[in-house]
């Protein structure tokens, strides 16, 4: 069985989350109000036996702006979600083609990382606010997935303190 590698890709702090602010407002206009904000990440599964200097490589040489974006990884993919923040991340079902996979997978082996196996890619969502657990599947069923080709899951930040 391949390793799986995870890195999210993320616009930074300081930069307008265009994506993120959308969402936010498609979600009110489904009379959910709790939420704060939005942010949208890209993430990308890479399967095989990466190492950690060829993940670097890819992540800062091809799926990151220096500029505006930051990255992270994992090896099981979890957002970087605080406490009161909600995660949700939305991946294509198996057999579904997914293009831009292939294009990361191309360009992975472009920049002569050929360990790998496939690619698979997701969208990602951190939202902030006073949003329960029912509203979160209201969000993920009616704007964030498409049942038929796409599954989505989601969690809740944990308490860490003490």
């Amino acid at each position: 069985m391949a390793l799986i590698k995870h890195i999210g890709v993320l616009n930074k702090n300081n930069i307008v989350d265009a994506v993120g602010e959308g969402i936010g407002s498609d979600i009110r206009d489904l009379g959910i109000n709790g939420v704060e904000r939005v942010r949208y990440v890209r993430l990308y599964a890479f399967h095989g036996a990466i190492s950690e200097i060829e993940l670097f490589k890819i992540s800062t040489d091809l799926l990151t702006d220096p500029i505006s974006q930051e990255h992270f990884k994992a090896d099981e993919m979890r957002l970087p979600i605080k406490y009161g923040e909600w995660g949700i991340e939305v991946w294509f079902r198996n057999g579904v083609t997914d293009s831009v996979g292939e294009t990361t997978l191309k360009g992975s082996r472009d920049l002569g990382v050929t360990s790998i196996e496939s690619v698979d890619t997701g969208k990602g969502y951190i939202l902030s606010g006073s949003i329960a657990k029912s509203q979160i599947h209201t969000i993920c069923r009616r704007l964030l997935a498409n049942d038929v080709i796409e599954r989505y899951a989601f969690y809740e930040g944990e308490n860490n303190i003490g």
